[in-house]
Parts: structure tokens; sequence; C-alpha cells
């Protein structure tokens, strides 16, 4: 397929077309260029610019990133209707902390017509049950990095360490508490909390014992004479 046949390819800036034919020449890991190498071949002076237009051109549906440069896969066609969300890991910190490239664990696909999230929306998984019975051991939680308030349900790092809580803040102190009322709230300083993003919504994870069905035969309608 001609690149130039591909819907929406004239609105896209002259360097998103040209990076888009430098990723599609890519055959595999070992031909990836390092974002200096394509800075370098789009002819632009920043690498931010670079990630700028790769960002786009995720955002428009023309390519995938699964995490790292090795994994952007280019789509034949753009995806108009289907949003990929980062899926981060929450246990374990990369050496640049947990919400970042190095630290995605793959991307999901939403429906972007159905569900409401904006650019920087991402996925966590729980664990544990701490936030029952709003949020489940397991369960996908989408969390908005928009500014957290007192009193919202939140993704922080607290010492270290990602958390799903609800957060709050008074009389100089920071309180994360949880929904299981067999856990006590954790009473912090706020220069130790560092608050990511608002939680949105849940996919739940249903356990297959839950979900499995017992087969049963129809029984038979009795004729009295």
């Amino acid at each position: 397929m001609a690149k130039s046949t591909l819907q929406g390819w004239d609105s896209l800036h002259p360097t998103q077309q040209k990076l888009y034919e430098l990723l599609l020449a890519q055959k595999d890991a070992s031909d990836s260029l390092t974002l200096d190498e394509m800075r370098n071949e789009l002819g632009v002076s920043s690498l931010n610019t670079v990630v700028h237009h790769m960002k786009q051109l995720e955002k428009k549906g023309y390519i995938r990133r699964r995490g790292g440069l090795s994994g952007i896969e280019v789509l034949p066609a753009p995806v108009r209707d289907i949003v990929y969300l980062n899926l981060y890991a929450t246990v374990g910190c990369s050496p640049t902390g947990f919400f970042n490239d190095d630290n995605i664990i793959e991307k999901i696909p939403f429906p972007a017509k159905r569900l409401r999230f904006n650019s920087e929306s991402f996925l966590v998984e729980a664990r544990g049950d701490s936030m029952e019975p709003l949020i489940h051991d397991r369960d996908l939680v989408l969390v908005d990095r928009s500014p957290v308030s007192s009193g919202d349900t939140a993704v922080v790092v607290h010492r270290g360490e990602a958390k799903l809580k609800r957060f709050f803040k008074e009389r100089g102190r920071a309180v994360l508490q949880s929904l299981n009322p067999k856990y006590d709230p954790v009473v912090a300083d706020p220069n130790d909390i560092t608050p990511v993003g608002v939680v949105r919504g849940v996919v739940r994870s249903f356990p297959i014992s839950e979900v499995s069905v017992e087969k049963t035969r129809p029984q038979r309608a009795s004729h009295k004479k």
C-alpha cells in the first residue's frame, strides 16, 4: 500500500510522515534506530521533537508502542476507535520511577468512544483487598494523571511504593485510607507522598469459579392426565 493512500496521511505533519516511514523501514529489533539517530534522520534539533511526533503518531493510530523503541509496531492502517493505555508495574520501581516508559508492562486496547479518558490516562493492576468492595485483587484500575484533591481515590507513591488509597490532606498531614475497614489508615508527612493521579474506573477481573455455570439437564414438563 502506498503510504499516500493511508487514511489521514495528508493531514500528518511532514515530520510525522517521515518518522512513520523510518519506523516502517525497521523490520526487526536489530534495525531499531535510537532517538538520536531518528533526530539526525529527521533533521530536527531536539530529542523532545522526536518524542512529540512519535506520541502524535501513536495518538492518531499509526503506531502502537509496548514500551521501549524496540516495541514499536507500525500499523498498516490507522486505528481510530481504539486507544492503547499503558499498564504500569507497581511491584518494584524502575531506576527513573514507577510511571514512565521503562516500567510499562504492556499496552491494553480500549474503545475510545465508550470510555472517558485523556492522553495522560493509564492503568495499574490492583493487588490485595485493601480497597474492597470498590476495587478487588487483580482488577485493572483506570487512572487520570491529574491533580489529586482531598477525598479522591487515587494512586500515590509513599516511601517508594505505589498505592491505591483514598487520599486526605488535613491539618498539615496526609492520610491514606483503605476502603476495607480491617485496614488502619496510614498517617504520613505530606512531603513523603507523591500524588500521581485520580481513579476514574475499574475493569473487574473475576475468578473463574465466580463465573462458571453449572450445567443442568432441562426438566421435561409433566403432563397430567
